[in-house]
């Protein structure tokens, strides 16, 4: 790589929109890194980190368990790791070379159907919701529910209660209808943390031309996604490449311009784990053909597919002629400036006390 592409990974501060399984399944260490010195050697700043995913049904309490883990993961790794639960965090981060964890959820199972619990998560940490996780749930449908009946009446409260406290709205794995209906009912920017553009590749996770827009519309962004599922071209079966997802980072700017794209990696695996091979045939048993034949070390893209292949991204950036200001918008600057507005909000609040 040239000392511009590896100048440029350093200066930016770079968002992952979301990645899954770190503190429940973490990948495996590589001799004496942990996987924290995996994502600071790799250029990683901040991650958006889901505590449960709801393949099955979550609760409250579940949640408060997982959100004391992510203290305790804080915890073991301290000195490296800080929780982020502000703008200016993220840039502490950044500033002492330590990995930025931004807790979430993927889907809302967890806050049941009583909004005080909204309230609650906030005061511990909770920063991101993603409304749904594929099925229908208090809040709206999800992306493979087979009749989206859109946001429903505690789906509209809730969003009314993440604006009022500064939790961002996150659409990934929504229905079409749900997630308009949250776009729209939002007063915040809404984010996508990870998908890719239905356009480019037709898959029921990604996201149509209309989504993207309104997603825009509102200031907010949309987190391309290496899933090679999420990137293969039509009528192709081969794993597709580093090149074929920045076709999908050309389409969304060449759509809305170049404030609303960014990067959700979802998760990397170049050794798949157990818990990988066992969720893999789960996911055949409920979404048939999901992962179409790629096998489980190519679940990514190739050349996109790991920590250490952030500078290929950029070095491929840079000769597709993105400019070095346009790379960092897409790295972490679109993002970051979604998380400032929303939760700069409550910060001015909480400094007046």
């Amino acid at each position: 790589m040239s000392e511009n592409t590896k100048e440029l990974l350093r200066k930016s501060i770079v968002v992952d929109g979301l990645f899954n399984a770190l503190l429940y399944d973490p990948p495996p260490t590589e001799g004496k890194k942990d996987v924290i010195d995996l994502f600071l050697d790799g250029g990683v700043t901040v991650l958006n980190v889901p505590l449960t995913i709801d393949y099955y049904k979550n609760d409250f309490v579940t949640y408060i368990r997982q959100i004391y883990q992510a203290y305790l993961f804080e915890e073991a790794f301290r000195g490296k790791v800080l929780i982020i639960e502000r703008y200016v965090d993220i840039l502490k981060a950044k500033k002492e070379n330590k990995l930025g964890i931004i807790l979430s959820m993927q889907g809302a199972d967890p806050i049941e159907h009583d909004l005080r619990y909204l309230s609650i998560l906030h005061k511990l940490g909770l920063r991101i919701i993603q409304l749904t996780y594929n099925q229908q749930n208090n809040v709206g449908c999800g992306a493979y529910d087979p009749h989206d009946t859109g946001l429903t009446r505690f789906g509209q409260q809730a969003i009314f209660e993440m604006n009022r406290l500064g939790i961002i709205v996150d659409v990934a794995h929504v229905g079409y209808r749900t997630s308009l209906d949250a776009i729209e009912i939002s007063k915040d920017p809404v984010i996508i943390s990870h998908g890719s553009a239905r356009e480019v590749s037709d898959s029921p996770r990604n996201f149509t031309d209309e989504q993207i827009r309104a997603v825009a519309a509102k200031g907010g962004v949309m987190g391309v996604c290496p899933l090679s599922v999420f990137c293969r071209k039509k009528g192709k079966t081969s794993r597709p490449t580093v090149n074929d997802f920045i076709d999908h980072v050309e389409h969304i700017m060449n759509l809305v311009g170049e404030d609303h794209v960014g990067i959700g990696v979802d998760r990397w695996r170049r050794i798949p784990t157990q818990t990988d091979l066992m969720l893999r045939v789960e996911y055949d048993r409920t979404l048939p053909g999901f992962f179409a034949s790629y096998p489980v070390d190519q679940y990514n893209v190739e050349g996109f597919g790991y920590y250490d292949e952030w500078e290929n991204l950029v070095d491929r950036l840079i000769k597709r002629g993105f400019s070095s200001a346009q790379i960092q918008k897409i790295l972490g600057g679109n993002f970051c400036r979604v998380f400032e507005k929303v939760w700069g909000k409550k910060l001015k609040l909480d400094d007046q006390g």
